[in-house]
């Protein structure tokens, strides 16, 4: 990370097969059976260290208040860790939406990464896959 400014690429995903085997009462998410895999379509996000949290796209029909997943993943992020720090966050976007390629999702697991980086976090592995679980089921991928 040099001079504050952390940027990673987000990795589209493709299914190769998937079932639906139903819903789980404990999160009303569904309990899937797949095989992912990356591909090499990817959008970029840029975190540099902020007062607050501030979500910024190059694409327009983004949405980037609360109801993008990085915002979400940021604030799960700040509870959890009583962080008091805010993050400058860029969305470069490549991956198409909606286009089914877990493009919000994969972005969701990078801010959690970027953020945990750029705040000086250290989440073990499995809170990391147990925040990603909270803010959807394939953002742990």
């Amino acid at each position: 990370m040099r001079s504050g400014v952390l940027k990673l690429k987000s990795f589209a995903k493709i299914n190769w097969f998937l079932k639906i085997l139903g819903k789980r009462q404990s999160d009303n998410f569904h309990e899937l059976c797949t095989a992912f895999q990356t591909v090499s379509l990817n959008d970029t996000l840029t975190f540099e260290k902020d007062s607050k949290i501030v979500l910024t796209c190059d694409d327009s029909g983004i949405p980037t208040d609360a109801d993008n997943l990085i915002i979400k993943a940021a604030e799960i992020l700040q509870k959890k860790y009583n962080v008091r720090d805010g993050a400058k966050i860029h969305l470069e976007k490549h991956i198409p939406s909606p286009g089914g390629l877990g493009g919000g999702s994969s972005n969701a697991a990078i801010a959690i990464l970027g953020l945990s980086t750029l705040w000086n976090l250290s989440p073990k592995p499995k809170e990391l896959i147990q925040i990603g679980c909270g803010i959807g089921a394939d953002v742990p991928f």
